[in-house]
């Protein structure tokens, strides 16, 4: 367990989603746009164009037809999806979880814990046990829509009293090993209010706390969409985008160890929580976006065409180097403080004298340029499967002979320089190219436009 008592620390570790179906709501049956099959080519593929690192992948409509399926049912595996030389879809998974670990990978699930549809097998319990979202006369109040279906919401309160969570919960871990995985994606993990009779959304908060309580001391962390500060409070409104004027604190502090959008929290809240702690995600706002990087989605580049003839590869490639690498080894130096300038911009400075520009996406350390907004040279995290030995990833978006900053190595002179081995990244494995020689820190390198390369000290 990591010192804060998560199974991964989740600040070496890459965490992603793979979409693999969405219902057909028009045909019935799934579209599919990646099988299990299929999904452990992108698996090996990645373990080479990430060096090794650590990931979890998390499938996204894994479930009946696809996603956002049939909740809160999650007890069968999307029949579309198997592999045919296998008896079930089931058998096709758990294959899947089985052979994505020599790649470095834990496959896991994505779920949702909140969302209520009528086609769901577990419709009337829910119903029948007042353990949905009602209005103000007591009915089931559709707050959403998806696949063409209103989307109720589940109420936690009464799921949790009911005992109805931990029987659902249970029949999840019967059909899949999560527990040896020892993480799950919780998908819009929100608090909804609830009219009749009311639960405000800070009893509710509690309730959702009990659950992420439970699957704690199952052993299983759970990582989800927000770190969710919901407001504002009032009767009308289910708080579903976590937005308002009046916020209520973030329950989920120590609970959730990293999530996929990293918003809503204060410049004092970014420095004062430790990544390993409380991290994790990209932002949707650019001022944060451009200083903080985070850990890159996947989700959005394992899609449609892209799937064919590895053309996902290159820009996985661009924000492995360009988002991911950079937060790997921001996390390993503590935030000091956020600085946000009159054009809105942001600078964030970390202790070893690194600063983070928004205004030009720069890093630099001690006045030394790391990182600008076309290439970059930064070590890979300490700790990872990959470094055996000192490690660093260079790239470029432009051709051409570039001179780079190499941390840690300003000691070695013109009189001893240290031979770099250098190989080029591809999907496929890496491939050798010329030594190069680093001195007084820098390392002088010729890359093609969009390529990556390792550097072995």
């Amino acid at each position: 367990m990591t010192g804060y008592g998560y199974t991964y620390d989740y600040t070496k570790t890459m965490f992603m989603k793979l979409f693999l179906a969405s219902p057909n709501t028009r045909d019935g049956g799934s579209h599919v746009n990646c099988t299990f099959a299929e999904a452990l080519d992108v698996i090996r593929k990645t373990d080479a164009l990430t060096q090794g690192v650590q990931k979890i992948i998390y499938l996204v409509g894994w479930q009946y037809d696809g996603h956002d399926d049939r909740y809160p049912a999650f007890f069968k595996v999307n029949e579309a999806l198997k592999r045919p030389e296998d008896e079930t879809a089931l058998d096709s998974m758990l294959w899947l979880i089985k052979e994505a670990k020599q790649y470095n990978t834990i496959v896991s699930v994505h779920v949702n814990f909140c969302d209520v549809y009528e086609d769901s097998p577990l419709w009337n319990t829910y119903v029948a046990a007042n353990a949905v979202i009602r209005d103000r006369n007591g009915a089931p109040d559709p707050i959403e829509n998806y696949n063409g279906k209103p989307c109720y919401k589940v109420s936690f309160k009464e799921e949790w009293e009911s005992g109805l969570f931990v029987e659902r919960f249970h029949r999840l871990l019967d059909l899949l090993p999560i527990q040896k995985l020892g993480t799950m994606h919780v998908d819009n993990f929100l608090c909804c209010y609830n009219n009749c009779p009311e639960v405000d959304i800070a009893e509710m908060q509690s309730y959702r706390d009990k659950i992420l309580d439970y699957i704690r001391l199952c052993g299983i962390d759970v990582t989800s969409e927000f770190p969710y500060r919901e407001g504002p409070a009032g009767r009308e409104t289910y708080s579903h985008f976590c937005m308002g004027t009046t916020m209520y604190p973030i329950s989920t502090l120590g609970r959730i160890p990293a999530f996929w959008w990293f918003d809503n929290l204060t410049d004092e809240e970014v420095c004062a929580l430790p990544p390993a702690y409380f991290g994790g995600g990209l932002c949707h706002d650019p001022a944060f976006a451009s200083v903080l990087y985070g850990n890159m989605h996947g989700e959005d580049i394992w899609v449609g065409d892209n799937l064919t003839d590895d053309k996902w590869c290159a820009p996985f490639l661009r924000q492995f180097c360009m988002v991911q690498v950079p937060y790997f080894w921001l996390c390993e130096h503590k935030r000091l403080s956020v600085v946000t300038a009159p054009d809105g911009s942001k600078t964030v400075t970390h202790e070893s004298g690194i600063v983070c520009r928004g205004i030009d996406q720069s890093i630099t350390q001690n006045g030394m340029t790391l990182k600008t907004d076309r290439r970059m040279l930064l070590p890979l995290p300490h700790g990872t499967m990959s470094r055996t030995q000192s490690t660093f990833i260079a790239y470029s978006d432009d051709a051409g002979e570039f001179a780079f900053t190499v941390p840690g190595t300003e000691s070695i002179t013109d009189e001893n320089p240290v031979s770099a081995h250098v190989f080029r990244i591809t999907p496929h494995g890496n491939e050798p190219k010329d030594d190069a020689e680093i001195r007084y820190g820098a390392v002088t390198l010729y890359l093609e436009a969009g390529e990556a390369v390792l550097l072995t000290l």
